[in-house]
């Protein structure tokens, strides 16, 4: 095992997102939204507050007292207070109430609070519930899993070495690490230059349509304004989904990720005929004991798409499973190498206005496809009753239409199955892919119009 000060840095994916919201001014949160036809019950909702200020999600990140040396995780007390809307939500508006909450909370994962809590009623008698999370404190993984220990109540440690005794941290300690991660860095840069002088081989992923073949964008009217991103939620019966990618030699990841494309296509930003290049999401959580705040890496697809009767299609979902296959096991055999792996010490090492000047045209993924699979039960359920729906999504408060604008990102979407039922979210990153104030409800009818294009019968909220 590392030694406790190393084990409580920041990890590189840790200051990836602290830096894209202290040097890009664009911080990322996770958001679950739980509809449950049934009565709040405040009190086990203010005992899954209770437990989660106690768990994993309980620290925050301390810079060092050495330039180069890597932040660390402490333990926090500040915790944001449970918020309980008295005002009943409209069931047509409870997209416009998870915004709200989102909004109306500032997560800060330097100086805390680094998760929110809160709850509402319904018009119809039942009860939504949202949890926030910042990118920094909690990815995907974290997030699940810190619902799941609060609903069981279990005592978790709040950091990867929780030993009080063993948490001082020196100026010589900062010295050390700092030290370390220059020779890393230096290692780093030389296998990036020795892959760079090799001859790579040809990849599918070659001639794929990416975010980075857009333009960086020119200055627009209404950039200072900010961005709220469209999102359409739908369910639908797990098992018609599950079906339809049988019919097509697929799996439900397989058609998530044809789905998604699939609306790409529908909005204009991709052609037909030409492969889309697709980000897949991998975790690499080792089990519930790994308290990494961030442990997901990921893999991208090529996914082909064709033009059928004058609609953009991706038919072949054993040609998107195969691939799929292919890149995580490439991956996983380690034969498949990315390019900015080795450099990630030195990205870590260097100060904020270099990094800052790096990130200046850098593009995010053009088209992000997240399966969560089945949902614990606590998670699915953690105030008791069995929800309607359970959506997830990534947001990004307070952050202009300019600035969403010059990273070039398309769609993103995720997928999970509770009981009989699945839900699927997607954003729009892209402000000029939807404009208008119909925007959201144009993007909402071209998502129902792919899932009846797979027939698989679905309801958006």
């Amino acid at each position: 095992m590392p030694a406790p000060a190393a084990a409580n840095r920041l990890t590189y994916d840790d200051d990836l997102f602290l830096r894209t919201r202290r040097v890009l001014g664009v911080p990322v949160v996770n958001q679950t939204i739980w509809r449950v036809p049934a009565p709040l019950d405040r009190d086990r909702l203010a005992a899954l507050h209770r437990h989660l200020a106690r768990g994993r999600l309980a620290r925050v990140a301390v810079p060092p007292r050495v330039p180069g040396a890597r932040p660390r995780w402490v333990r926090s007390g500040v915790v944001a207070p449970l918020v309980v809307d008295e005002a009943p939500v409209a069931p047509d508006a409870v997209l416009a109430w998870a915004d709200a909450a989102v909004a109306g909370t500032d997560l800060d994962p330097v100086g805390g609070p680094g998760w929110a809590l809160r709850a509402a009623t319904t018009a119809d008698g039942g009860t939504v519930l949202s949890f926030l999370t910042s990118h920094v404190v909690a990815d995907g993984g974290a997030h699940l899993g810190a619902i799941v220990e609060a609903v069981r109540g279990e005592t978790v440690p709040r950091l990867p070495v929780d030993d009080l005794a063993a948490l001082e941290t020196t100026r010589r300690d900062d010295l050390r690490d700092a030290a370390a991660q220059v020779g890393r860095a230096a290692r780093g840069v030389a296998t990036a230059v020795r892959r760079s002088r090799s001859p790579r081989p040809a990849t599918p992923l070659e001639g794929a349509q990416r975010s980075e073949d857009t333009p960086p964008r020119r200055p627009a009217p209404g950039d200072e304004a900010t961005y709220v991103v469209p999102t359409v939620v739908v369910d639908c019966p797990a098992e018609a989904w599950e079906a339809a990618a049988r019919r097509h030699g697929g799996s439900a990841n397989t058609l998530l990720i044809a789905l998604t494309v699939e609306v790409l296509l529908a909005t204009g930003r991709v052609e037909a005929g030409r492969p889309v290049r697709a980000a897949v999401p991998v975790n690499l959580r080792e089990g519930a004991a790994d308290l990494r705040s961030n442990a997901t890496s990921g893999v991208s697809v090529a996914v082909p798409t064709t033009l059928v009767d004058g609609v953009g299609r991706v038919t072949d979902l054993a040609a998107v499973r195969d691939a799929t296959r292919v890149e995580l096991a490439s991956r996983a055999a380690g034969t498949r190498h990315d390019p900015l792996e080795p450099l990630k010490p030195l990205l870590q090492v260097l100060p904020d206005r270099a990094v800052a000047r790096l990130a200046r045209d850098n593009a995010a993924p053009l088209c992000l496809a997240s399966n969560l699979g089945e949902l614990a039960e606590e998670y699915a359920a953690p105030l008791g009753a069995r929800p309607s729906s359970v959506m997830m999504r990534s947001v990004t408060p307070g952050v202009t239409r300019g600035q969403m604008r010059r990273t070039r990102g398309g769609l993103s979407s995720w997928w999970s199955r509770h009981g009989d039922r699945a839900t699927l979210s997607l954003v729009c990153l892209d402000p000029d892919l939807v404009p208008g104030p119909d925007g959201p409800a144009r993007l909402r009818g071209t998502v129902l119009e792919a899932f009846a294009r797979w027939e698989v019968p679905a309801e958006a909220w």
